[in-house]
């Protein structure tokens, strides 16, 4: 994948989470592209919320629709990658994910 189109990604995911999700305050942390096994490409998408926060972390219902939120929007920027989504700790945010 070729760089323009992982920072394009990056962008829409950025824009996303600049709007609350269900009052919980993500950041990116890392974007970076796979391939799996069968040569599919892929995106890991790693985002950092507030464990010291009661709200930090969305409900699984509102991942789920930040997830699908994401693919419609990667789709409609012609990012074909499927997002693969990690929720990290701030308290454990300094750990290398990539």
């Amino acid at each position: 994948m070729k760089q323009q189109v992982v920072e394009r990604a990056r962008g829409v995911v950025e824009a996303i989470l600049s709007k609350p999700c269900e009052g919980a305050s993500l950041d990116v942390m890392s974007v970076y592209p796979e391939v799996d096994g069968h040569g599919d490409e892929f995106l890991w998408i790693y985002l950092k919320y507030d464990d010291g926060d009661p709200d930090g972390l969305p409900d699984p219902s509102a991942r789920l629709d930040l997830i699908d939120r994401m693919r419609t929007e990667l789709l409609g920027a012609d990012v074909e990658a499927f997002p693969v989504v990690s929720f990290i700790a701030e308290s454990e945010a300094e750990l290398d994910v990539r």
